[in-house]
């Protein structure tokens, strides 16, 4: 049985792009999780990702990793640094830029919303890793500038994908983190609590940094309430994780 990947629409045919679904039907106890949590050993983990290299075509070494801590940073893959991403332990950042055809830079999500933007002027990909923390930190606008000053990315030109992730109908938060937002994408909910819509302020950070409106793609999928999708708000610990990923053919 094969894999059930979530593929954009708004990518062209040459660029490899998906989100990885749990496919309890082939992995019934844990979920396909190309990163380990809690659930997983690093065997697992080694075998969950070889399932996905083969799904779409590639070599496992072609899969691209980092170690997401919730921060802005973003980092340029090279032919020269490649290595550095393909074993663990993998080098900090939330971000990945490539200009090198063959790597599938790979994000890890369970509630967070994973951003994939493509320029077809320049033949740039990223893929960055945007839960409230990034999003608060506008990562989006990081990883645009760094694909305009290292490649000459102009944002009208860049195409991008928000994946499924918490929807601003169930993603309840506190004051914590609603003091860090306003009103679309933050609504009241009572005294103690607030629904926020991570994806409706990433696009407005899309829109803000010059991407068209017609040039954005959002998921409509929820990951806390369709259960096709890892979520760690609904599962805590037991919570896989799935993979977003880019690549040029």
């Amino acid at each position: 049985m094969s894999l059930q990947i979530e593929q954009p629409h708004i990518f062209p045919s040459n660029i490899l792009a998906g989100v990885t679904e749990r496919n309890t039907h082939l992995f019934p106890e844990t979920g396909l999780s190309l990163l380990k949590g809690h659930i997983l050993n690093e065997e697992e983990v080694a075998e969950h990702r070889l399932r996905l290299a083969e799904a779409i075509g590639v070599e496992g070494k072609a899969l691209k990793f980092q170690k997401q801590v919730h921060a802005t940073t973003v980092r340029t893959l090279t032919h020269e640094n490649h290595e550095r991403h393909t074993n663990e332990p993998f080098e900090e950042s939330d971000g990945m830029v490539t200009q090198t055809h063959g790597f599938i830079l790979c994000v890890g999500i369970a509630d967070c919303a994973a951003v994939l933007l493509y320029d077809p002027e320049n033949q740039v990909i990223a893929a960055l890793h945007s839960g409230w923390k990034g999003t608060h930190g506008n990562i989006v606008q990081g990883g645009i500038n760094d694909m305009s000053k290292k490649f000459g990315t102009k944002a009208s030109s860049l195409l991008a994908y928000i994946s499924p992730c918490a929807s601003g109908e169930r993603y309840v938060v506190r004051e914590d983190v609603a003091q860090f937002f306003t009103a679309p994408a933050l609504q009241r909910l009572n005294d103690d609590e607030y629904l926020f819509d991570n994806r409706l302020r990433i696009t407005e950070q899309l829109l803000a940094a010059g991407v068209k409106p017609q040039h954005i793609e959002v998921a409509a999928g929820c990951t806390i309430s369709d259960e096709r999708y890892h979520s760690h708000r609904r599962d805590g610990e037991r919570a896989g994780r799935m993979v977003a990923f880019i690549g040029m053919k």
